[in-house]
């Protein structure tokens, strides 16, 4: 019994050593990324060795060239973020070693959050370099390196993926059965159309990027200003100079002060961040998607993998409640109206331009309309609803006078119809 207690002291000795260890977590991730890109160029050699000359149409991986410019492109990015990542990491640790002692270090050291941050970066580009010393002899072993490449796609996207489910948690918090303290839009306020006729205009003081929007400072100023404001940008729009940004009911003039005034509640810089923006990280997604279907590229399963993602982003959605876009004061009188972020915007953004560079590829749309009728069965409101019909609508439409064999048109009609199944018919139509 005392052996065992020695041998489980001895243990949690251990784990309390390597949990205060900074490079633990990191090391794994490179032992795991060499064993990952062996493994892959392993399988590839046994599954897809002269596939490329079989099935050449979606196999662009055989091409070295392409292989060596993704993984090249690739490792420098990584290699990039992961210096500044471990600057700003020592920089605090030299901090915290100043101001409050290097015995207090082990509590920072014990956090995990960094350390697989740079983990999951230089992991990334270990197995980028590995695979490069591969890349100049595909031809002549007649290699298509289709698992290996996925798995790097996968790990883009993947964490593409995590950032846009982050940003949307925050910033759609609220679920619809959670929300019902929240009043109704359309019964808010009358004076939407007494802004643009009656109201004047409020110019942007600095051109650039609309970054983040200080609701409380702002709705606070105007309040006791005594004005109303609406807001015709929001975060992600670019700001050109002396361009409206809104308009302002006040019973004064609005004089340079107020102006200026309106527009330090704005930040405003040189490019666009996630920090409100809805749309975001799914357009991180949509350019991996176009980028997937260009003609030099032609990876359809990249594309489809995105599209995955976005849907599920948008079927997260369907059970949120967007954030308020008016602010009244006290006496009931509205004070501030924002342009909102909507359902159909964000999935006018997730998917506009996929089903624009998608003529010719039926896989591709054949999965946009797949994730269109998931999305349908969850579709909860009308204006939900009405989003869907549209998106359904264009892709059939679009691929109509493109595709020319009966099979895949017919498979395109099929999964139009399914989506149709979980929608209600238009009031216009019946």
């Amino acid at each position: 019994m005392s052996g065992d207690n020695a041998l489980k002291t001895r243990i949690l000795h251990l784990l309390e050593l390597l949990t205060v260890n900074f490079w633990m977590i990191p090391l794994l991730f490179l032992v795991m990324a060499t064993i990952l890109s062996f493994v892959n160029i392993y399988l590839d050699r046994m599954l897809f060795s002269g596939w490329g000359e079989i099935l050449p149409f979606p196999f662009y991986f055989k091409d070295a060239d392409n292989f060596h410019s993704l993984l090249s492109l690739t490792a420098s990015a990584m290699l990039g973020v992961t210096g500044v990542a471990f600057s700003i990491t020592i920089a605090s640790l030299t901090l915290a070693s100043q101001q409050f002692g290097p015995r207090l270090l082990r509590n920072f050291m014990k956090t995990q959050f960094n350390q697989v941050v740079m983990g999951f970066f230089i992991g990334t580009f270990l197995y980028c370099v590995l695979l490069l010393q591969f890349s100049s002899t595909l031809e002549e072993i007649n290699l298509t390196p289709v698992i290996s490449l996925t798995t790097l796609l996968g790990l883009i996207i993947t964490e593409v993926h995590q950032e846009l489910s982050e940003r949307l948690e925050a910033l759609f918090p609220e679920t619809l059965e959670t929300s019902e303290h929240l009043p109704a839009a359309a019964l808010q306020s009358q004076e939407h159309e007494r802004f643009e006729t009656q109201g004047d205009v409020v110019r942007v003081q600095q051109a650039g990027y609309l970054q983040a929007i200080d609701v409380t400072g702002l709705r606070d100023y105007v309040t006791e200003q005594d004005m109303a404001l609406k807001l015709a940008v929001r975060p992600g729009d670019f700001l050109m100079q002396n361009c409206g940004l809104g308009w302002c009911l006040n019973q004064d003039a609005l004089d340079e002060a107020k102006q200026a005034a309106i527009n330090s509640y704005l930040i405003v810089g040189n490019t666009r961040t996630a920090e409100q923006d809805a749309e975001y990280a799914v357009r991180q997604l949509v350019e991996i998607a176009v980028r997937a279907m260009s003609p030099g590229i032609n990876d359809p399963f990249t594309a489809i993998t995105c599209i995955d993602r976005l849907g599920n982003a948008l079927a997260f959605l369907l059970n949120r409640q967007f954030p308020a876009e008016q602010y009244f004061d006290e006496n009931a009188r509205l004070r501030l109206q924002l342009k909102p972020f909507t359902f159909s915007g964000i999935m006018a953004a997730a998917f506009n331009q996929i089903r624009q560079n998608t003529a010719f590829h039926v896989a591709v749309i054949i999965s946009l309309l797949e994730t269109l009728r998931s999305l349908a069965a969850q579709a909860r409101t009308p204006e939900q609803q009405s989003a869907i019909r549209k998106q359904a609508d264009a892709i059939h439409v679009a691929c109509q006078d493109e595709i020319k064999a009966r099979a895949d048109l017919e498979d395109i009609k099929a999964c139009y119809q399914a989506v149709y199944r979980f929608l209600p018919v238009p009031s216009n139509s019946q």
